[in-house]
């Protein structure tokens, strides 16, 4: 009788173990919000609710950010990478090198790392992300999804069809001659507009994954993509993330160089 009990305590113990160590794995820790300003709070997996009060608090895996009006947060995670979340933005934290983009506006920032990339998941397609510095966002009026690369490489790839990529060429280099040739003003006009016929058409092209490269902006709206040079208004809203993050995105960046120098 007492060896029966013995068993039954010790099948007691072990299962108990074995539940703490299911929720510790449920609750694995991701990230750290490094910076909140007004109303945010985080949903975890099992659709509780709570509100983010202070810097230090922790993010668990397969949490959900949620910035509601007048809200902002900056969070590290664990695999060399650094969020801020504008207003009426959500992200969801998956495993170890996996977000997935659920709406709004949201910088990264990722360190250079080697091996396997890290990923966000969009609407209509998984970002391969490396070191980068990109911006996220709604397109509400064109029912789109934007991407505004800074730095670094973007390899995106449908999660259907392959992507419909429209692109237009870029007369930059023509303008700068054009300035320079200024004597010759009404003749280059003539010569601009036989060089803007011949070569501002759209090409299209069919392709499951495509990089972005930098200084480049891509509105993805299911299966179309469309692709064009950076504007300033793009700039501006990497400066405003800047702005608002400046000493932690800093001391990210001088972390991240002193690992690679190492």
């Amino acid at each position: 009788m007492f060896n029966k009990k013995v068993s039954v305590i010790a099948l007691f113990l072990f299962m108990l173990t074995q539940s703490f160590t299911v929720i510790a794995e449920e609750q694995k820790a991701r990230g750290n919000v490094m910076k909140v300003s007004g109303d945010v709070s985080v949903i975890s997996a099992d659709g509780e609710t709570r509100t983010v009060q202070q810097a230090g608090e922790s993010l668990n895996e397969n949490d959900t950010i949620v910035t509601n009006e007048g809200g902002s947060v900056i969070v590290e995670y664990d695999d060399g990478a650094l969020s801020v979340l504008n207003e009426k933005s959500r992200l969801r934290v998956e495993k170890t090198r996996w977000f997935s983009y659920l709406g709004g506006k949201i910088y990264f920032t990722f360190k250079k790392v080697f091996g396997e990339p890290r990923r966000v998941r969009t609407r209509s397609a998984t970002i391969g992300v490396r070191g980068t510095t990109f911006i996220l966002s709604d397109d509400t009026e064109n029912n789109s999804q934007t991407i505004a690369l800074k730095e670094g490489l973007l390899d995106v790839e449908s999660t259907g069809r392959p992507f419909e990529i429209h692109r237009k060429k870029e007369m930059d280099d023509f303008e700068r001659f054009k300035q320079k040739q200024e004597a010759l003003r009404e003749q280059m006009l003539t010569e601009y507009e036989q060089y803007k016929d011949q070569t501002m058409k759209e090409f299209i092209e069919y392709k499951h994954q495509f990089t972005l490269q930098p200084d480049r902006v891509v509105s993805l709206s299911g299966n179309r993509v469309d692709e064009t040079a950076m504007t300033e208004e793009d700039r501006a809203a990497f400066d405003a993330f800047e702005a608002e993050a400046e000493d932690i995105i800093k001391a990210f960046r001088e972390r991240s160089n002193n690992e690679e120098s190492q």
